[in-house]
């Protein structure tokens, strides 16, 4: 029985999911929603996800929401390819990174999205500039993380397809590529040229 996916677009946190389901060629079933018809509020959804929110998987039957515990299952459930390392400490590592990226730079990257779905008109530079600043200081962590690695855990794992569709937003909100952040550079466009990534561009 298939996997069945409830979506939207966009949604960073519906992209973690499908680029894990594409990466180990799990057939799926897309119910997308549409967020401002506020769909995933109906009583209905609701029992699949308290939350109110995407994605929710149904495994045949099995329901799990939040992203990044949706793909750690998947990872466990279906370990071919295996998208996290064996080693201990590396899989804890990639949590803490993963954790680093979405919660702790969290704060800069929300002001400058919520600047950047102004009007051109509206946006407030100084805002932008201080917001891109804010966060690429915070990158500089991520950006030695890489070490000249191609992957933050060496191969690719759960950690970069959590951080990606973040990183995502951030090219378009002007804070990516940075002069100052070549491996993070490096590590973004390998990443879009994986066609696991490129089938949500």
């Amino acid at each position: 029985m298939a996997i069945t996916l409830y979506d939207a677009v966009p949604s960073s946190n519906s992209d973690r999911v499908k680029i894990v389901l594409h990466e180990k060629g799990l057939p799926y079933e897309r119910v997308t929603l549409t967020l401002a018809k506020k769909e995933q509020k109906r009583p209905e959804f609701l029992q699949l996800n308290p939350y109110g929110k995407v994605p929710v998987i149904d495994d045949d039957g099995q329901v799990l929401f939040e992203s990044c515990i949706i793909n750690e299952y998947l990872d466990e459930k279906y370990p071919d390819p295996p998208l996290m390392p064996k080693d201990p400490y590396l899989r804890g590592r990639g949590r803490v990174l993963v954790d680093y990226a979405l919660n702790y730079a969290h704060e800069p990257y929300w002001a400058l999205r919520g600047e950047m779905l102004k009007s051109e008109a509206e946006r407030n530079t100084a805002v932008l500039e201080e917001t891109r600043r804010s966060l690429g200081a915070l990158l500089r962590y991520l950006e030695d993380a890489l070490a000249d690695k191609s992957y933050f855990l060496g191969g690719l794992s759960l950690c970069d397809i959590a951080i990606v569709p973040r990183f995502l937003r951030m090219e378009t909100y002007g804070a990516l590529p940075a002069p100052n952040l070549l491996q993070l550079n490096g590590w973004l466009q390998r990443m879009k040229e994986r066609p696991s990534v490129k089938q949500i561009l």
